[in-house]
């Protein structure tokens, strides 16, 4: 049996402009934007951290599971109300809901694909995160 330790994870952001930033992450580099902006914004990251995610442990558990996917496409989408987030009032800052459908070409039948896809929610660290509380701590440091 394998034995798994803790991984830690760090990335860094430098500031581009008051609402655009460059993230590194070990060799690669993502710009985040402001909602409409140029690139992708953080909480359109989140989705597309989710679909990745899927796409990932889906192959691992259909691997394990001798699934044979032909083809797999994520959908994800999010409710947002920006009310918090501009306007410090209202309800949550983050999603109200957030809905995936994997559409999956298998000649696996609907029964192993209900129990796959168990699985991959299980597994599926993003997922977890966005489902159960994480502690964070958001500290300073002035420069």
């Amino acid at each position: 049996m394998v034995e798994y330790k803790d991984m830690l994870f760090k990335v860094e952001g430098e500031r581009l402009s008051p609402m655009k930033m460059k993230v590194k992450s070990g060799n690669f580099e993502i710009v985040i934007d402001k909602l409409g902006g140029e690139a992708p914004s953080p909480i359109e990251y989140v989705l597309a951290a989710l679909a990745g995610c899927i796409n990932i442990v889906g192959t691992i558990v259909a691997q394990k599971m001798n699934i044979n996917i032909e083809d797999l496409k994520v959908e994800v989408e999010g409710v947002f109300n920006p009310e918090k987030f501009m306007a410090g009032t209202g309800g949550r800052a983050g999603y109200k809901e957030i809905r995936a459908k994997v559409k999956v070409k298998t000649d696996a039948d609907e029964e192993t694909l209900k129990k796959w896809l168990e699985e991959v929610e299980a597994r599926c660290p993003v997922s977890d995160n966005l489902a159960n509380p994480t502690p964070l701590r958001v500290e300073f440091e002035k420069c």
